[in-house]
């Protein structure tokens, strides 16, 4: 369901979703492989979405939860290589401008 990987030279970890659907029927799964991620001490999230095909409701509540989680760590949640509806659906909920969003995975 995921795959980790600590960046070279930075505090960073790439966390990257190998699911096309964000959706009620993963999202428990999801977001407690993504709290053991946390809980090793990796607070500084880079979420990789290049897989993602769609997100619904609860994928997003999951995004905001550990998004919210990660602040009070004085960590951070970055989303980057989004497809179309999952871009769409930040925007309409103007979570956009939220997250910290970049097209490339790097």
């Amino acid at each position: 369901m995921t795959k980790t990987t600590k960046l070279d030279n930075s505090n960073n970890t790439m966390v990257e979703i190998e699911r096309e659907k964000l959706d009620v029927l993963n999202m428990k799964r999801l977001k407690e492989n993504i709290l053991e991620i946390i809980s090793a001490g990796n607070t500084h999230l880079i979420i990789n979405l290049k897989q993602v095909l769609f997100i619904d409701s609860s994928g997003l509540s999951v995004l905001i939860s550990l998004f919210k989680h990660l602040k009070t760590l004085d960590g951070s949640l970055e989303l980057c290589g989004l497809n179309e509806q999952p871009t769409e659906l930040l925007e309409i909920t103007q979570l956009d401008k939220i997250f910290t969003i970049s097209e490339v995975c790097n």
